[in-house]
């Protein structure tokens, strides 16, 4: 995907980062030199002052947009990192041109909030997304994550995008990735941008969703028909959820809701986790009992 020489880009399309992000985003500007790749800042990244300062934007959004437009038209540009989280998406995505992204498919990588942005860029044209934050590379297993992006951004391993996952129900299921973070699937419902899920297998985690959260959100997806539509159901991580009530709430959470004919998963390797592997938003996955 990249090379050494290569110029990547950070971005934030969601909540601006803030003061006590300055070391981490100087320990990340240092780990990608050191693997060798040219980094630039978008000039929008930490949150100043806007005209509604109650809002964590580090630009408004229009802003954001065109920035985003320019490193992904950019053919000196080999990838977009998105480094945010939080809240804010939605406003990017907005303003976006994806007449401009469907001509530039650059590789874009984010997580958390930015499970809007990867589907919509896939739904709308078709390119391969990376459900996936750089900054892994500085967080408590950043040492593990370094080698799995040296081996798989920087080369040709799979060991980024590998992901063991268990059965819970069902012998197996194959089928192109959509989804990532639950209440970013459920922004786009509505909306001209949410992924194709017929045939396809919907991941889905959680950070600090609580059992009724969960629960209401997974009954969401059922009404509009998403569950009754997909291949299987491939559960990540749901942070509270599993530190409050077990490792397995979020399956039998899952299992209450589900049709009984639809194939459900489980993987401890995509998620909030500072050692979650990538999910390539519209590419094939197959999880069978072998």
């Amino acid at each position: 995907m990249l090379q050494s020489g290569d110029r990547v880009a950070l971005v934030a399309c969601s909540d601006g980062l803030t003061a006590r992000d300055r070391d981490a985003h100087a320990r990340l500007h240092a780990v990608l030199a050191g693997l060798g790749l040219d980094v630039v800042d978008s000039p929008h990244l930490f949150v100043t002052n806007t005209p509604t300062p109650a809002l964590r934007q580090p630009a408004p959004d229009p802003a954001r947009a065109a920035a985003l437009e320019r490193f992904l038209a950019d053919p000196e540009i080999a990838a977009v990192f998105d480094i945010s989280g939080g809240n804010l998406v939605g406003g990017v995505l907005s303003h976006l041109d994806m007449e401009v992204v469907a001509r530039h498919p650059t590789p874009f990588f984010g997580y958390s909030d930015l499970t809007v942005l990867v589907n919509a860029l896939h739904a709308r044209t078709g390119q391969v997304t990376h459900l996936w934050t750089v900054r892994n590379l500085v967080r408590s297993d950043g040492d593990a994550q370094v080698t799995r992006f040296r081996h798989s951004v920087l080369g040709t391993a799979p060991d980024l995008f590998d992901l063991e996952a268990t059965m819970v129900r069902g012998d197996g299921m194959a089928g192109a990735v959509v989804g990532g973070n639950l209440r970013g699937v459920l922004k786009l419902a509505g909306t001209p941008w949410f992924p194709p899920v017929r045939g396809r297998i919907l991941a889905l985690e959680s950070l600090n969703g609580s059992p009724d959260a969960v629960h209401a959100g997974l009954h969401q997806l059922l009404q509009i028909g998403v569950l009754a539509e997909v291949a299987g159901v491939l559960l990540g991580t749901f942070t509270a959820l599993q530190r409050d009530h077990g490792a397995d709430a979020p399956a039998r959470l899952a299992l209450e809701v589900l049709p009984p004919s639809v194939p459900l998963a489980v993987t401890r390797h995509f998620g909030h986790g500072s050692d979650s592997r990538a999910l390539r938003i519209g590419a094939d996955l197959r999880v069978d009992t072998s």
